[in-house]
């Protein structure tokens, strides 16, 4: 028989309210956002009315009589995901015999597997933006301008991600170098946070100094989900962030498997940049259901989110660096070295070329492991090929 008010015997309304509380508590960054839940429509389509261009000012205005213009006002409208766990099956025998209560396991499964869908795919969805272009919406990945790569030592990837080889830690230096992109983007320096995935944050840490880890744990606020405070952001930590392919130019859609070149990531953010908005929460179940001789359990929960400015301003990726470029470093080093008096002008001018690309590389953040060894060999060749004058 359907209950439809009840789950497990608890109400289906304090159901919902505890599913609301846990996604809230797991997943803290959800609570520094800017939250567009009143802009819903029925339970599955957000449609936020945006204010038009503010009118201009004059000094001194000479010219009479000034022009009215009506304000273009516009509006943005996008769909909230649809989470569902898929029904689990709890014959009448498993109810009966089982010495602990299945039901509330089950239960709990199924909104632990909510948690950590909505949290993983906020984070996407503020990476992949969805703008307003030419009368309709396109959406965007975040600029390699705003992307920022580690820069630490040489560290053994956790296997556990999929990932394979060595990555550049995180480095305190990192967080240093968004809070400057930020202050010169005019982003407000409150409400700033970063979420930092365990490993990374774990490095982070080892590259602070004994003072300012006690000022990072000094501000933390474990209730509020805030381990510690760096450069303006109050620091987040989980077990899953974000993650980015080789080059660090394309974000990875949440449950799908990490290859072993991609490169886990960090974020941060300043609150008013990015939204969520919650719709409908249904909690559904299906007790003494004749054709499967016991019940049945599944959840479903609307969210979605955006990241609020087209310029981007107010959100940075730090990336993993994955691809080794101490060979290239050093070859360009060395072909930095010769004087061009000293060799013919047509093996010069082929090695000066050599050399330019192999500085386009070198210096281009997006620069991959087979662009890297491209690079390394065309400079060598241009080295060899150079002919004393």
């Amino acid at each position: 028989m359907n209950l439809p008010n009840t789950i497990s015997n608890i109400p289906r309304e304090v159901f919902v309210t505890y599913i609301v509380e846990k996604l809230r508590k797991e997943n803290p960054h959800l609570l520094a956002c800017f939250d567009e839940s009143n802009f819903v429509m029925g339970g599955a389509v957000v449609h936020v009315p945006n204010a038009g261009a503010s009118p201009d000012t004059q000094k001194n205005r000479s010219s009479f009589p000034a022009v009215a213009v009506m304000r273009g006002d516009s509006h943005v409208t996008y769909a909230l995901d649809v989470y569902s766990t898929d029904p689990t099956h709890i014959t009448w025998h498993e109810g009966a015999e089982i010495s602990y209560d299945k039901t509330d396991s089950v239960l709990n499964d199924h909104m632990q597997t909510l948690i950590e869908a909505v949290g993983d795919n906020m984070l996407y969805n503020w990476v992949v933006g969805l703008h307003l272009s030419g009368g309709s919406y396109v959406t965007d990945t975040i600029p390699s301008t705003n992307v920022i790569f580690t820069t630490g030592d040489w560290t053994a990837v956790n296997p556990d991600d999929g990932q394979e080889g060595v990555r550049r830690s995180l480095l305190y230096a990192e967080l240093q170098k968004a809070q400057a992109m930020m202050n010169k983007a005019g982003v407000p320096k409150t409400n700033r946070f970063a979420m930092i995935e365990s490993y990374m944050h774990q490095q982070l840490i080892e590259s602070l100094s004994a003072n300012q880890m006690a000022a990072y744990q000094k501000a933390a606020d474990l209730a509020k989900g805030i381990v510690g405070e760096f450069a303006g952001f109050k620091i987040m930590e989980r077990g899953s962030v974000l993650a980015f392919n080789e080059a660090g130019s394309t974000p990875i859609v949440p449950g799908v498997a990490i290859d072993d070149s991609d490169n886990i990531a960090c974020l941060c953010w300043q609150k008013d940049q990015v939204t969520k908005a919650q719709g409908d929460i249904m909690p559904f179940d299906d007790k003494g259901n004749p054709l499967y001789y016991g019940d049945v359990f599944s959840s479903l929960v609307k969210f979605g989110g955006r990241v609020r400015r087209a310029d981007w301003k107010g959100i940075i990726a730090i990336v993993q660096t994955s691809v080794d470029t101490t060979e290239l470093d050093a070859l360009i080093v060395t072909a930095e070295a010769l004087v061009e008096i000293t060799y013919t002008t047509a093996t010069w001018a082929t090695f000066a070329a050599a050399l330019a690309a192999a500085l386009a590389v070198a210096e281009n953040a997006a620069h991959t492991t087979a662009t890297v060894a491209d690079a390394v060999v065309s400079l060598q060749a241009a080295i060899d090929q150079l002919v004393e004058a």
